[in-house]
């Protein structure tokens, strides 16, 4: 998270010091990316980049989060749509996710940002840290009437998995190892095997 002094600065000085990390980042995997770049693009001291972030890594998930907290946003306005319907929204989701393929909009920082948070582990469908207007979260909107879910860890685990379904295929459309379409299809056919499961009864 990004230092109060980072906040307190003009939103055109914010808007400037976005696009030299956005640039960076997009330009170089996160382990590559350079502060000395960052400062020359933003036109910053050095020491002014440390008054606004810890290190690299505080600036790489400032960048990391704006995007997590949109596409949470999207889950919101998705599940909202959907009745609680996850599987729905999750293929929603990954459409959200071609159009980005789509438009070759930023697509390189978006290849960087899904390499890391599969590194991370990160799970977009983890509880939202702000509190919505409504005051739910992802969980408590899905509706499980439809769900072979016991508890809240069984709730969890699933979205885990979904997660790294929409993961994986969004990352091989990243990489055109998949067409657009081609990744609906097998998130498509994916889901509906979690939706039977495996095992006989």
């Amino acid at each position: 998270m990004p230092k109060q002094t980072f906040f307190n600065l003009k939103e055109e000085k914010k808007k400037k010091i976005e696009k030299a990390l956005i640039k960076e980042f997009s330009n170089n995997t996160f382990e590559k990316a350079s502060i000395s770049n960052i400062i020359a693009e933003a036109n910053i001291p050095r020491g002014s980049f440390y008054q606004y972030f810890e290190d690299k890594e505080d600036a790489i998930y400032y960048i990391i989060n704006k995007y997590l907290e949109k596409e949470k946003n999207r889950i919101y306005q998705y599940l909202l749509k959907n009745k609680g319907d996850i599987f729905e929204t999750a293929i929603n989701i990954y459409e959200d996710t071609a159009k980005i393929t789509e438009k070759n909009e930023n697509e390189e920082l978006f290849k960087n940002i899904l390499q890391e948070l599969k590194k991370n582990n990160i799970n977009v469908f983890d509880e939202h840290k702000k509190i919505l207007k409504s005051q739910k979260t992802i969980e408590k909107m899905i509706n499980k009437t439809e769900l072979n879910i016991e508890n809240e860890e069984d709730l969890q685990d699933f979205l885990r998995i979904l997660n790294v379904i929409i993961r994986a295929i969004s990352m091989e459309v990243v990489l055109k190892k998949l067409t657009v379409e081609e990744g609906k299809q097998r998130i498509i056919r994916e889901i509906e095997i979690l939706k039977k499961g495996m095992k006989k009864l």
